[in-house]
């Protein structure tokens, strides 16, 4: 799997302990120009403040999808920073551009492993279980929902989950419409490396509150429809003309139609 996925420039790193995030001692946006290190054995974070930095007890934390298969490579650093902004929540973006070289079970590993110390440090520091939200898009938002039960046991309740059109069934051999032949075929490239990979399709779980963002024209919103039907906490939105991937999209109709729905999901 190729990464660069956040931005062109390279960041230097900088070593900070998770509640020093929530007072950082340099400027808010410096801050946001370093791959911030909390241990040597987890993966970089990106830090993206909110335009008042006092007070924050609201925090997101962002799993990024693979880009080959949401088109949105050197995007999740403005997408990151746009989260912060528009939604004022401290946002802890999990940097993984840099780790090409780990299978996709293995980097999954050091992904939970990541947001498992980022979870436990934020509630030391008093940031309440209820007011954490983890965000995810594609197959990112799948991974989430595959480590709920996982996460569960290891007592990671978080307050609410924001997921942008995650693959949910692992069934994408029947291709309906050629248009979406190479969509497909990154998407079963992205798994090929995992022999049973997980999708939550039939699960019985009880997810945290969940808002599910799917644009009309996404070829994944059947499927999605299916699992959202069945779980009660979960709600779908679907986003007008909108496509996978949309988060990188500079339509602004799309972009203001799927922000009012996180706003009013998050108040």
């Amino acid at each position: 799997m190729k990464h660069n996925e956040f931005d062109n420039e390279e960041k230097y790193k900088l070593y900070r302990q998770v509640n020093e995030l929530l007072h950082p001692t340099i400027s808010k946006k410096n801050i946001s120009n370093y791959r911030i290190i909390i241990a040597e054995e987890l993966l970089p974070l990106r830090v993206f403040y909110p335009l008042k930095v006092s007070n924050m007890k609201n925090i997101v934390i962002y799993i990024h999808g693979e880009e080959k298969v949401t088109g949105c490579e050197k995007k999740y650093s403005n997408i990151s920073s746009n989260f912060s902004k528009k939604y004022n929540n401290l946002v802890i973006s999990i940097d993984y551009d840099n780790y090409t070289n780990l299978s996709l079970k293995e980097l999954h590993i050091k992904i939970y492993n990541t947001l498992k110390k980022i979870y436990k440090d934020l509630l030391k520091t008093g940031i309440l279980k209820e007011n954490i939200t983890l965000i995810g898009d594609s197959t990112a938002a799948t991974m989430i929902l595959s480590l709920t039960k996982k996460m569960y046991k290891d007592s990671i309740i978080f307050g609410k989950y924001i997921l942008f059109y995650p693959p949910v069934s692992g069934n994408y051999s029947k291709l309906k419409n050629s248009l979406n032949l190479e969509f497909f075929s990154n998407l079963k490239e992205y798994y090929r490396g995992i022999r049973k990979p997980s999708f939550p399709i039939n699960d019985k779980l009880i997810y945290p509150k969940t808002l599910i963002l799917c644009g009309k024209v996404d070829p994944l919103l059947e499927e999605i429809k299916e699992f959202s039907n069945v779980h009660e906490e979960i709600k779908l939105k679907e986003i007008t003309f909108a496509d996978h991937g949309f988060l990188g999209s500079n339509d602004k109709e799309i972009n203001n139609e799927y922000t009012m729905a996180i706003s009013k999901f998050m108040k």
